[in-house]
């Protein structure tokens, strides 16, 4: 049943990216270069259930909550880069065992030249767990390849083309060059005195373009190309990058002797239209003898927009921790949809799967939010 679940939920994810990439504009995003990328991400939950049984049976009642946290930031210029990572994941219980997992890592890359991929990287990965018996540290050395760009800029000339040739504003869609020099000044929109600078440059290219109608753009168009320019709810990114090399155990988490470490890690980031991103990131470390003792890690994650005020999202994370050859995997699923009505208010319908070792079947939950923003 389970694997039935898990096997569905990885096809519609193929299902979601076929899509996307038949649905995919006639630019592709990636191809979009920009000279620095500044991309960060920070996601937190918090929930609290508690429940007296009304009979008296102490094993029916629920004390318990769970905080969430996902930080993420990436850093890329033509000689220099850093990325940093903090995932934490507390589970606290009155009437059950409490837990807990933190993971950091951060590392710098120097590029050997700015018009190449090869880097030397530099780093540092500490983690704490409610089964380990102390902190785990280690700091790494390696080289690698590849780099990241943040196409979000062509993201959004490529919506204000779409919604302009939508609206009758322009008679046909704009040519890659144009939506080239909107991205590029949507870019450097902070050496922009004013937004509504930035407004009148980009005018002037939508109607120097040729396509525009006769009449030009109206007042509706440029308040609709203001709100695209300054929604950074949805940032895009390309590329990726692929590193090996040596770390050294400053600390062992289960206080054994410290090892040399071999490490290797991999980021990709694809998007073929503004409405879709697709991210995979993964790692592994090992002693010397690294079959009997390693630590694997992946995620997976999809972002799909089906309309301006829907979004789903599927993610799906797996860690394994090998000691003395014996793995101790973890598994963790979750599909959000997200309803917009209005920029004020929000509504999730959030379902998520999870198996950790010692569990008897998956542990499932289905949570439903409602917010708002009053001021």
């Amino acid at each position: 049943m389970i694997v039935l679940f898990v096997r569905n939920h990885v096809l519609f994810l193929v299902l979601l990216v076929l899509v996307s990439v038949a649905a995919s504009a006639a630019v592709p995003l990636c191809n979009y270069r920009t000279p620095n990328s500044d991309i960060d991400d920070l996601g937190i939950s918090f929930s609290y259930h508690y429940y007296n049984d009304p009979y008296g049976l102490s094993e029916r009642n629920i004390d318990a909550g769970q905080l969430l946290l996902d930080y993420s930031r990436r850093h890329e210029s033509p000689d220099f880069g850093f990325d940093v990572a903090v995932k934490n994941d507390m589970q606290i219980s009155t009437v059950a065992l409490s837990s807990f997992l933190i993971n950091a890592q951060g590392n710098i890359k120097r590029y050997f030249s700015p018009d190449q991929p090869f880097f030397g990287i530099a780093g540092a990965t500490g983690k704490s767990s409610s089964s380990y018996k102390t902190i785990g540290l280690f700091a790494k050395l390696g080289v690698g390849y590849g780099r990241f760009a943040n196409v979000t800029p062509l993201a959004k000339a490529v919506e204000i083309g779409a919604y302009l040739f939508k609206q009758g504003s322009i008679t046909s869609h704009l040519e890659e060059l144009d939506l080239q020099t909107l991205a590029h000044e949507i870019d450097n929109a902070d050496t922009y005195k004013s937004m509504n600078a930035l407004l009148g440059e980009l005018q002037g290219i939508i109607e120097g373009s040729g396509f525009a109608t006769p009449s030009g753009l109206n007042a509706l168009d440029i308040y609709e190309i203001s709100q695209i320019v300054q929604d950074d709810s949805h940032p895009r990114y390309c590329g990726g990058s692929f590193s090996v090399g040596l770390g050294y155990e400053l600390l062992d988490p289960m206080e054994e002797t410290n090892d040399l470490l071999a490490t290797a890690s991999f980021d990709y980031a694809f998007t073929t239209t503004p409405k879709a991103q697709f991210l995979l990131r993964g790692s592994f470390s090992g002693a010397y003898d690294f079959l009997r003792t390693n630590q694997v890690d992946a995620r997976a994650c999809y972002d799909y927009m089906i309309t301006d005020s829907l979004d789903v999202s599927f993610v799906y994370s797996f860690s394994r921790e090998t000691w003395d050859s014996v793995p101790t995997d973890k598994h963790e699923l979750s599909l959000d949809l997200t309803f917009t009505p209005v920029k004020s208010a929000s509504i999730v319908l959030s379902m998520d799967l999870s198996h950790e070792p010692y569990f008897l079947e998956w542990k499932q939950e289905i949570t439903f939010q409602i917010g708002m923003k009053l001021l």
